[in-house]
């Protein structure tokens, strides 16, 4: 790896889970509080196209963001993208996947929390651990044994190595099979939670 190789796929990683965590929680406890979600709830739109309509405003600026930091790392340090435009649009379907997963984590937070006070403390104690466990900042290897073993099935792991090994390996998307399994796990769980707690008033 050049140092950029491996500090880029963590800071989209970062971008990711935190812009999604926060950005959904805060937009749908606004919402609820200041009664918009009650009278969408209450308009003749479907309750899902509502909901489907502000995550994907979310998922389409965040890409925006993934694809800003893409061409900076690539043009300005020299950042590899193994196969090209091939690999380029491979780390966007990680991204996608990754924004999907995380905001449901939003979706929940946003439901739970009694105000906007406690928002952050429930984001931060869910993310805060994944930046300093998941390969963010530095390698997983300087770990204990023990702890690898656990780590590599958190959300934020699974991103980051899908992006390594896409970018710098060269691995196709088909053969990073088992963090993209991890994350639909995730994603399932998530939002079976998601579903169950999420309040329209």
């Amino acid at each position: 790896y050049k140092r950029i190789d491996f500090l880029l796929p963590g800071m989209i990683g970062f971008s990711l889970i935190g812009a999604s965590v926060f950005g959904v929680a805060f937009l749908f406890f606004n919402l609820r509080e200041t009664l918009v979600l009650k009278r969408m709830y209450a308009s003749p739109v479907k309750k899902a196209y509502i909901v489907l309509g502000e995550s994907l405003s979310r998922v389409i600026y965040q890409l925006s963001t993934v694809i800003v930091l893409i061409l900076i790392g690539k043009y300005f340090y020299d950042f590899t993208l193994a196969n090209g435009f091939i690999t380029f649009v491979e780390l966007i379907v990680i991204s996608i996947a990754a924004l999907i997963v995380f905001m449901g984590f939003g979706f929940i937070m946003s439901s739970v929390a009694k105000n906007q006070n406690v928002i952050p403390i429930y984001a931060n104690l869910f993310m805060f651990p994944q930046y300093f466990l998941s390969g963010t900042f530095f390698p997983k290897s300087a770990l204990p044994e023990g702890l690898q073993a656990i780590i590599k099935y958190l959300p934020l792991t699974a991103v980051n190595d899908a992006m390594r090994n896409v970018s710098f390996e060269g691995v196709s998307l088909f053969s990073c099979w088992k963090e993209l399994c991890i994350l639909a796990v995730w994603g399932i769980i998530v939002y079976i939670i998601a579903g169950k707690t999420f309040k329209w008033e």
